[in-house]
């Protein structure tokens, strides 16, 4: 595995085959408290501005490069072939790793039913016993609530996970794993976004030739255009624009 800095953050770059050998190492280690970041452009951005969430992708033991703004900046700064892992991808392969392991998942986010539909297709399709799954669909921004935060962080906590899925958006889901991580004692903390939505059917995920050319945002764009367009447009083009001109300065 290498790993290279972006804004003084590791970005590790590893085949599956070797993201799935760390993982089971890490999962079957007495360690814990641990995150793993699926690191896109708007991942780059945020740490920019936000010290706290910079930190917390500073001592992840992964950040995982998630999308062509990433990787395309690796290439041209440090002409290296990367390719993308992203919460599509991470999420069914740890499901597998527990399996087979007998550990604990809990998963906080997504709406109820497609926390419901999660849930049901973790049981029918991974094997995961029900005893070993707790998905939760809380109010949105109910960390922001002491009342409904302190009972969703109660019922992960008693639950007693191995492994913790937050889907909040970055850098929510982060910050909110970060803060609650000793509560839990879990060795694995993910924060995956809108991995669910797809997982669970509510979404459609591009065809596989626009996720191969890098386009899959364009993609979600185009589906989600109220959603998303100021993040995708109006903050992360610009700030990629300035940042590859920022490496080709320093290059000269």
């Amino acid at each position: 595995m290498q790993k290279y800095l972006l804004n003084n953050i590791k970005i590790s770059v590893l085949s599956i085959e070797e993201l799935i050998f760390h993982l089971e190492k890490y999962l079957n280690t007495e360690s814990s408290n641990e995150i793993i970041t699926t690191f896109n452009l708007d991942f780059l951005r945020i740490s920019e501005y936000d010290e706290q969430f910079r930190e917390i992708c500073k001592n992840s033991i992964l950040n995982l490069p998630d999308g062509i703004g990433i990787t395309s900046l690796l290439k041209l700064k440090y002409k290296v072939h990367v390719k993308r892992i992203t919460g599509n991808d991470i999420f069914p392969i740890i499901l597998r790793l527990a399996k087979k392991l007998n550990l604990k998942v809990a998963i906080v986010g997504g709406s109820e039913l497609t926390s419901k539909k999660v849930n049901e297709k973790i049981i029918n399709e991974i094997n995961i016993s029900k005893d070993n799954l707790l998905c939760l669909s809380p109010e949105q921004n109910f960390e922001f609530n002491k009342e409904k935060n302190n009972k969703v962080v109660t019922m992960v906590t008693e639950f007693k996970p191995d492994i913790v899925f937050a889907a909040l958006g970055c850098p929510r889901q982060e910050k909110w794993l970060h803060k609650y991580i000793s509560n839990f004692g879990s060795k694995l903390n993910v924060g995956i976004g809108a991995t669910l939505d797809f997982y669970s059917g509510e979404k459609k995920r591009s065809p596989e030739i626009i996720q191969r050319i890098g386009l899959e945002w364009l993609w979600r764009l185009f589906q989600e255009p109220k959603r998303l367009f100021s993040r995708y447009v109006i903050n992360d083009i610009p700030f990629y624009s300035k940042y590859t001109l920022e490496i080709i300065l320093h290059k000269k």
